[in-house]
């Protein structure tokens, strides 16, 4: 008979704390008291006394809705361990060789449990009309960057918010836009989008998923290509961005499922 290896001691209220900030980062949006509490499996009482401490400490925020979401020292810490990912350092190298070779903005994007997140922006020789500033979130919706994150997030993550936020033929739309970035491996779009409300003009954006080696999306990386420099710039760009991010990529990039 095998000898049981006996399990080390913790602190038990540690790891209820920590379950709960996971349930707050897997949502695909700010979560309530009671939907928390479920997913957790506490008590809205108990959930309560771990979420007072959660919020004084930066790892979770309450909105004025009352609904939980991963606080600013939640993702400095996502940042840092991403930092520390072989696959991320591959990642920012490529970033500045593309945008040496091309001469073109590009960015570095993550996901932080509810929106693309900007880890890194390459030097820009000729110079934007708006910067980008690490730590902001980027838009989700009809942009390059958030059809490559919607088509290689987790399927039941990508597919709660497609449900939440998109019906009838839009939905059809994003998952058939999320199937063909899987098969193809990059994503091009006519126009980038800065905010709901706010677009940049004269270009076009190409972006490409960098995954790890179980498969799991790590981060996005996206070139702003000007208009004015053809259709058949912004090809090559799209070509050599899917065949570099693939070459980074530890596990396969192009014939992955998409998330409908």
């Amino acid at each position: 008979m095998q000898e049981q290896v006996p399990r080390t001691k913790g602190i038990q209220s540690i790891e209820i704390g920590a379950g709960l900030l996971a349930a707050v980062v897997d949502a695909a949006a700010p979560l309530r008291l009671k939907d928390l509490a479920e997913r957790s499996g506490l008590s809205p009482s108990k959930a309560r006394m771990y979420l007072v401490s959660l919020v004084r400490t930066g790892l979770i925020e309450q909105d004025a809705r009352g609904l939980y979401a991963p606080g600013a020292a939640a993702l400095r810490l996502g940042l840092a361990a991403l930092a520390q990912s072989r696959v991320l350092g591959s990642a920012r190298e490529l970033v500045k060789a593309i945008g040496e070779e091309t001469g073109n903005p590009v960015l570095l994007t993550a996901w932080d449990g509810n929106a693309p997140v900007i880890l890194l922006s390459s030097e820009n020789p000729d110079g934007l009309p708006i910067g980008f500033r690490t730590g902001a979130q980027t838009p989700l919706w009809d942009t390059a960057t958030g059809i490559v994150f919607l088509a290689f997030l987790p399927r039941a993550v990508a597919k709660r918010m497609i449900e939440a936020e998109c019906d009838g033929a839009a939905r059809k739309a994003v998952l058939d836009s999320a199937a063909k970035v899987c098969a193809a491996g990059v994503s091009v779009f006519d126009s980038v989008r800065l905010s709901a409300h706010a677009s940049l003009d004269g270009y076009a954006a190409v972006a490409a998923p960098i995954l790890s080696a179980d498969g799991g999306l790590e981060c996005v990386v996206t070139v702003l290509c000007p208009k004015a420099d053809g259709t058949a710039a912004l090809e090559q760009v799209a070509r050599l961005l899917a065949a570099r991010a693939g070459a980074v990529s530890q596990g396969p990039v192009i014939g992955r499922a998409g998330p409908g």
